[in-house]
């Protein structure tokens, strides 16, 4: 990181709209790298630590779905997908591949603005002194916070970084039912469009690599109409 608010990396092909936005970030404290290309992106994003990608995805070479799998390969940095494409199904698609938000064009550089600052804090965030290890259900599930490791009845488990933050989510609340809500902010900052449906996939997701019978959950258990429980 650099010096300032963050570092931000703008990978977006239209140009006026990325001086714009270049020069409104500054304006605000932030350190800004620009790219008009998806590949020219993804080397800075290699060269630098940036702490927000904004994301555009309709870019001339790859596409920002791709560029975003790529970054979540190696990173956990927020990625805000800001781009044309405003149906639903291309929101949750956002989400699922591991975008922390999603804004629309056109949209008010304030609102963008608001939104990068809101990720930071949440990101930032200092968490509560806890032990670094987890686990639930006698040991069958181990969570190493400090190492962001997880076995499962002594297996590693391989998670998505979302996965594995709404993972740690439940089993630090093993027990109770936790609100879908509450959820979405833990893991989105709130509620957006596409959010409950990328929701519903990732616990969708967790269940296929923990559970015997899917269909019929022992560990993540479904509570209708208000949320989940992991059982302890």
């Amino acid at each position: 990181m650099m010096n300032g608010k963050g570092l931000i990396l703008l990978i977006d092909d239209d140009a006026l709209l990325r001086d714009l936005l270049t020069r409104a970030l500054i304006q605000n404290g932030y350190e800004v790298l620009a790219a008009g290309t998806g590949g020219e992106g993804l080397s800075l994003f290699d060269l630098h630590n940036p702490d927000v990608v904004i994301l555009d995805v309709l870019l001339p070479d790859i596409e920002g779905w791709e560029v975003c799998r790529r970054i979540r390969r190696v990173s956990t940095v927020p990625i805000l997908f800001l781009t044309a494409l405003e149906e639903i199904p291309d929101r949750v698609r956002g989400l699922v591949l591991g975008g922390d938000d999603y804004i629309v064009k056109p949209f008010a550089v304030e609102e963008l603005l608001a939104r990068v600052e809101a990720i930071l804090r949440r990101v930032r965030q200092a968490p509560p002194a806890v032990s670094p290890i987890l686990e639930v259900g006698d040991g069958a599930l181990v969570i190493d916070r400090e190492r962001r490791q997880v076995r499962f009845q002594g297996q590693p488990l391989d998670l998505s970084p979302i996965e594995y933050t709404l993972l740690v989510y439940l089993a630090e609340r093993a027990g109770r039912v936790v609100s879908i809500d509450e959820l979405l902010t833990a893991i989105w900052g709130g509620t957006q469009e596409g959010s409950l449906q990328a929701l519903r996939w990732y616990i969708w997701n967790l269940r296929q690599k923990m559970e015997a019978n899917p269909k019929r959950p022992r560990w993540i258990q479904t509570v209708r109409r208000y949320g989940y429980r992991l059982n302890p």
